[in-house]
């Protein structure tokens, strides 16, 4: 049997598993099993691991069959240690030496990366951002997360706290962040941020809008809404999306002036939007970008979806791990 690479995607409500084979195939679909949030550490450590065991025997694969293993993680995390070091979003879990528990377990070379980098990773490999050397991926979900692909390697940075495109300043002393800081890109683009500060001027002022029946009858709104209602004619959600899209605009400006990337892929539940997104970026795009040169614009939406953690944290253990 062809070697393979086991990629686990461990989340706050399922964990992910897929193979993946040396040409970074997977072989079959990704199986997921919950996360028992409520039952503590080594219960969540027992079914990631009891979960990568059940892909291993369906798939039939031997031990001398799998070269290593990749975990994907939300963080803050060490990369290097293999340790998460806190997860707001799942408690209990916080200085956990993972990669070294769940390779001992397995019988196998595991490595740890941040949950963001491997779906980056995953795209870089299979999905939008395949047949470059360089890509970023900025995704769009509750947060902004990030990943840079530099000719082929995961960027970390020498303390282990770079590629947090999230939160570059864009708007100084603006919004209030929960890292800390005021203006971050994820206080202006993230899927959540957006519908929260459409809410507020719903909230706050007597703006008409269509939005305002959204928000009644469902008690939230949500980017989907804003989209809908923009296409619809509504001024207020087309004067957000409008300021959501300038902000990502100049967020892609400030990476390709950073590093000149081959390409940007954006990915999360925004993301959904497609050209409805893009469209409106690249306008302000062209409109913010310097005049000096003439400069490439590469924009693409992400294709590998819900299996982009664990692909490519499959792919980070075949990046580690391949036989030289």
């Amino acid at each position: 049997m062809a070697k393979v690479c086991i990629g686990i995607d461990f989340g706050g409500t399922f964990i992910k598993y897929t193979a993946l084979d040396e040409n970074y195939q997977p072989l079959g679909k990704t199986h997921q099993v919950p996360t028992p949030l409520a039952e503590g550490r080594d219960a969540i450590l027992q079914q990631i691991i009891a979960g990568a065991k059940q892909l291993i025997e369906s798939l039939g694969l031997a031990r001398e069959d799998i070269v290593g293993v990749g975990i994907g993680s939300p963080g803050p995390l060490s990369v290097s240690r293999g340790i998460l070091l806190a997860l707001p979003n799942i408690p209990g879990m916080e200085n956990v030496p993972i990669r070294d528990i769940v390779g001992k377990a397995l019988g196998l070379p595991a490595t740890l990366e941040n949950d963001a980098n491997a779906a980056a990773y995953a795209e870089f490999l299979c999905g939008a951002g395949k047949g470059t050397d360089d890509m970023v991926m900025l995704t769009l979900g509750t947060g902004v997360g990030s990943g840079i692909i530099h000719k082929g390697e995961i960027i970390h940075g020498v303390h282990e706290m770079g590629a947090e495109l999230g939160h570059v300043i864009v708007q100084p002393g603006g919004r209030a962040c929960s890292c800390g800081q005021h203006g971050c890109l994820e206080e202006y683009c993230s899927a959540t941020s957006l519908a929260r500060n459409t809410t507020e001027i719903l909230q706050e002022t007597d703006r008409q809008s269509s939005l305002r029946e959204v928000l009644a009858e469902k008690d939230q709104i949500d980017a989907r809404d804003i989209n809908e209602a923009r296409r619809a004619g509504d001024e207020l959600a087309a004067e957000m999306w409008e300021q959501c899209a300038y902000y990502l605009a100049l967020g892609c400006v400030n990476i390709y002036r950073f590093l000149d990337p081959d390409r940007i892929v954006l990915a999360g539940g925004l993301s959904n939007a497609g050209d409805d997104l893009t469209e409106p970026i690249m306008r302000h795009w062209k409109e913010l970008d310097w005049t000096l040169l003439q400069t490439q614009k590469s924009l693409a939406i992400a294709t590998m979806g819900a299996d982009a953690g664990a692909i490519g944290a499959a792919g980070v253990a075949w990046q580690t791990h391949r036989p030289a």
